[in-house]
């Protein structure tokens, strides 16, 4: 991982992406206690990505050039499988443009928040979302007034009320 995460703060110095954080399962892990993922997911922002009909091209010349395989969708880095997400819609930009910077390995590196993590999971709906999210509301720390307001702004109420009933609000 440490190797993994240096490859990647290499693609922001060398400016093939502006700005990530880590997401999904690798994300839920710094939160609460450790349950099976398969990759890293990363949200990340690339300059002119609007503009681009294939915005991924440059990572994945980066990933030709230095030798790294892809399976799928995944870019294979030092041995993890690396999927490289763009910031699909409002909330997934927010939570990037408010990303958390912590150490891990001795590395620098970027995270989503654990309000935003759940608040994507909420979003997402899939059955193993909703699992993980239910194990945050025992297990992580959070901001509880912070998630509310993400929910609300982003039309989560309803989805939230027939999964979770009124807890934790």
């Amino acid at each position: 991982m440490k190797k993994t995460l240096q490859k990647i703060n290499g693609l922001v110095e060398k400016k093939i992406i502006e700005k990530y954080a880590i997401a999904g399962g690798m994300a839920q892990f710094y939160y609460i206690e450790p349950s099976v993922t398969y990759d890293l997911d990363l949200i990340v922002h690339i300059s002119g990505e609007e503009n681009n009909l294939n915005p991924l091209s440059p990572i994945y010349n980066w990933a030709d050039e230095n030798g790294y395989k892809t399976e799928g969708e995944h870019i294979i880095i030092e041995g993890m499988p690396v999927q490289f997400l763009l910031a699909y819609n409002k909330l997934v930009q927010e939570a990037l443009q408010n990303r958390n910077e912590i150490t891990i390995f001795n590395e620098r590196t970027f995270i989503l928040s654990a309000e935003y993590v759940m608040a994507i999971m909420l979003q997402t709906g899939r059955m193993t979302d909703k699992e993980r999210l239910a194990r945050f509301f025992i297990e992580a720390e959070f901001n509880n007034d912070k998630f509310l307001e993400l929910i609300k702004r982003f039309s989560l109420e309803e989805t939230y009320k027939k999964a979770y009933g009124d807890k934790n609000g």
